[in-house]
């Protein structure tokens, strides 16, 4: 079975392409912009700096993700999601991938408000509310998401239909309190991932 279903794909392309642009393009402009040259019409759409944190960030995501999904039974000492028959229930295995996942585009729309270099990633952050509301509202609902699902046997009859659209619809199974720590855990590696990256030059990608 596959470890991200079609409406969990859905959520990712929404929180990633239409929240996080929605929440980029509302930054405020800073006088450091202001004094920033203008690009040449030469330029390249995607800059050096851009494709070192597209590809550092890929290389981060990619090594967590097929971690978690060969090896992330073993760590969290669950049944492997990979052995589950078709139309089965819903996994922590698979789930903790998926919450993963979102975890690390959240903190990674963070990182992509600084592109040029700039080590302070938080600096402005709250001049923007747009930013923070999104932010922090798809984080509410990624918990919730996790906790609906939950709720479909041990809640009240009100309770059953956030879970007939909140927990069934996205595949998620409850996650213990541990589990979800590392969700985020890993998620906040990426601001430091994204420190680590500054260090590299781009030089390093001149055969690109």
């Amino acid at each position: 079975d596959s470890p991200l279903k079609a409406v969990q794909m859905l959520w990712v392309n929404l929180i990633m392409d239409t929240f996080a642009s929605l929440a980029l393009a509302t930054e405020p402009p800073t006088e450091a912009l202001l004094l920033r040259k203008p690009y040449g019409r030469n330029k390249p759409l995607i800059s050096r700096t851009m494709m070192k944190n597209i590809l550092g960030h890929a290389v981060y995501q990619l090594t967590l993700i097929f971690t978690l999904l060969f090896v992330g039974e073993k760590m969290f000492k669950i049944d492997s999601g990979r052995n589950a028959p078709l139309h089965s229930p819903p996994s922590e295995h698979y789930t903790i991938i998926f919450n993963t996942f979102v975890m690390m585009q959240l903190f990674n729309e963070i990182n992509a408000r600084k592109i040029h270099g700039e080590r302070n990633v938080f600096d402005g952050i709250f001049r923007n509310p747009i930013f923070c509301t999104i932010v922090l509202g798809t984080f509410a609902i990624q918990e919730s998401k996790r906790w609906n699902y939950n709720a479909y046997k041990e809640r009240d009859k009100a309770q059953i239909v956030i879970v007939q659209f909140g927990g069934k619809p996205f595949s998620c199974s409850p996650l213990q309190l541990d589990q979800w720590m590392w969700c985020v855990f890993i998620g906040l590696g990426e601001l430091v991932w994204g420190q680590v990256s500054i260090e590299e030059h781009a030089k390093y990608l001149l055969f690109l």
